[in-house]
């Protein structure tokens, strides 16, 4: 017995709503209750957990260590590298089925229209719509992703000064390094407190400080830690007065984030004009097409449409990357 494709649809539909709902909730609910709290490492060590269970679930594990995935691997691990480092309380397998679930509602999204007749016949054949539903789904989560990276990156960098103040103070207390590490991931919120706890638990589990330095600035990629793993290393190698040389550091990352911070002011003006220039081609087009939808769907079935809406973005498309780099200055 056939079954009804409506039915598909409609399984279809539900299936993807239902995994749209609960990646929606672990992303902005789950994760902004986990903002109220120190950091998501101790509150799971509050909540029962044990330190090596906690360890295993918010460490990275490299995807490169499974043979398994062949020519995969590369990309599975920038994946993963990117849900880990985007700081959601995420798993690569959730995340995932959150891209299924968009590409599925883009997908019905394009049927549904289809069937209002709002759009052209020249997305009609099953290549572009699959095309379409691909890049929708898949660049939406990736978008969003790499959006809270770059915001915990910030903020990591904006923490980093703070938290070599507190192993100053620790060290000048007679405190050991890892000691002093141990203070930072108890008093800073994430991301610095989480980061730190998992260097030291990385310790306390036998990996050398300098692997578990490392290791730590892979998971957040700041180039400011670049100098403090340098520091640390060499005091572990040769000794020297420590305190003073992270004191010293913190006083140079100060000093370099408010220069950043002064350029970004006096370049304010140009940023707001890319800014503009960057939506308003993209604005007009929707803005027209609400208006009158025949403007550009009169002219969708020509057979040189699709190409010159293709230069066209492409150009655009280039265009804003140019602009970006005018206007975005690196310190």
């Amino acid at each position: 017995m056939a079954i009804d494709p409506i039915y598909l649809l409609y399984g279809a539909i539900f299936l993807s709503t239902l995994l749209l709902i609960e990646g929606l909730y672990y992303l902005l609910i789950d994760s902004s209750i986990s903002k109220r709290r120190a950091n998501r490492r101790l509150s799971l060590l509050s909540a029962g957990m044990e330190s090596r269970e906690v360890y295993n679930l918010l460490r990275l594990r490299p995807a490169s260590s499974r043979p398994f995935l062949g020519p995969l691997a590369r990309p599975v691990l920038a994946f993963e590298t990117l849900v880990s480092q985007s700081g959601l309380p995420l798993s690569p397998r959730r995340a995932l089925a959150i891209m299924v679930a968009l590409c599925l509602l883009t997908f019905v999204g394009l049927q549904v229209g289809f069937s209002l007749d709002r759009l052209p016949s020249v997305l009609r054949p099953l290549s572009v719509q699959a095309g379409i539903s691909l890049s929708g789904g898949i660049g939406l989560l990736l978008f969003y992703l790499s959006s809270k990276r770059k915001e915990r990156v910030k903020k990591f960098s904006e923490q980093l000064p703070d938290a070599l103040d507190v192993m100053v103070r620790s060290l000048k207390a007679g405190h050991p390094i890892n000691a002093a590490m141990a203070l930072v991931s108890k008093e800073m919120s994430d991301p610095m407190g989480t980061e730190f706890g998992l260097a030291v638990d990385e310790m306390t589990y036998g990996l050398d400080m300098r692997e578990a330095m490392k290791n730590l600035g892979d998971r957040i990629s700041v180039e400011d830690f670049n100098y403090v793993m340098v520091s640390i290393n060499i005091q572990h190698e040769t000794g020297g007065n420590l305190a003073e040389v992270l004191s010293n550091l913190s006083r140079i990352i100060r000093d370099r984030a408010r220069m950043f911070m002064k350029i970004r002011a006096l370049s304010g003006e140009g940023r707001m004009s890319a800014l503009i220039l960057c939506i308003l081609p993209f604005a007009v087009g929707g803005f027209i097409f609400m208006m009158n939808p025949d403007f550009y769907t009169g002219v969708a079935n020509d057979p040189l449409f699709l190409p010159i809406l293709s230069g066209a973005l492409l150009n655009m498309l280039l265009g804003i990357i140019s602009i970006q780099r005018m206007v975005n200055f690196r310190v």
